[in-house]
């Protein structure tokens, strides 16, 4: 959904757009803290299961192309899905994501994902304040933001092979610039679909692609900053 696309309601108040974007953005939160309440639940309990830990590992390529099959259905498909439908993906997806993170649990030490969590929250709070205060139009950042992902994948798998310690730096800075960057473009696009979405389906919809975008931000932010100030056990 693109907000560029809505043409703005001149019969509606300032108060009633403001509630318009309270209501959404309550919808949004919900969904955005139920993932992440069902991530960390999967995690700690996968974490404390061995077996089941191993067969995450071993089965850590699978899951992970699972969970990106998932985020590509949801956002292709969101016309044809039903709310219901992109409820369930998006609470399987969290689950799988949940799984996909508990080996770090054991990586890293509890101070140091504690740190890491409160400086991924602080940032990820700065940026959304930036986009939902900001005067300037963030739009644009769209395709450009997407571009740089792409990059940032390439290198992330190039680094796998022959990288060494100054590129994955460079790699963990890059990745925690773009996800602040598109933390502030999402939360202002939310707050423009907020505003000026009519249909209470595609609230809905929107609330929940809009938890996804927000959930994705938040987890690469977390990893990237994690990889840069992590302790490992």
């Amino acid at each position: 959904m693109d907000y560029q696309q809505y043409s703005p309601l001149t019969t509606r108040t300032a108060e009633e757009i403001a509630y318009n974007v309270r209501t959404y953005f309550n919808k949004v939160y919900t969904w955005l803290a139920l993932s992440m309440l069902v991530s960390a639940g999967l995690a700690i309990y996968v974490e404390n299961d061995v077996s089941l830990m191993f067969k995450v590992v071993d089965n850590y390529m699978v899951l992970g192309l699972v969970t990106l099959g998932i985020v590509v259905i949801m956002c292709l498909a969101a016309n044809k899905l039903t709310s219901g439908a992109l409820k369930v993906l998006m609470l399987v997806y969290s689950a799988l994501q949940g799984a996909l993170f508990s080996p770090l649990l054991h990586v890293y030490t509890n101070e140091s994902l504690g740190l890491t969590f409160a400086c991924t929250a602080g940032m990820f709070g700065f940026m959304a304040l930036y986009g939902l205060t900001t005067k300037r139009n963030l739009s644009g950042l769209g395709r450009t933001l997407m571009m740089l992902l792409v990059g940032l994948i390439l290198a992330s798998i190039v680094n796998i092979f022959v990288g060494g310690s100054t590129m994955n730096l460079v790699i963990c800075i890059a990745g925690i610039i773009i996800f602040c960057l598109f933390t502030a473009y999402d939360f202002q696009r939310l707050q423009q679909e907020g505003a000026y979405l009519d249909d209470e389906v595609d609230r809905e919809k929107g609330a929940i692609l809009g938890a996804l975008g927000l959930y994705i931000n938040f987890y690469n932010l977390f990893l990237y900053l994690l990889r840069f100030l992590g302790d490992r056990e």
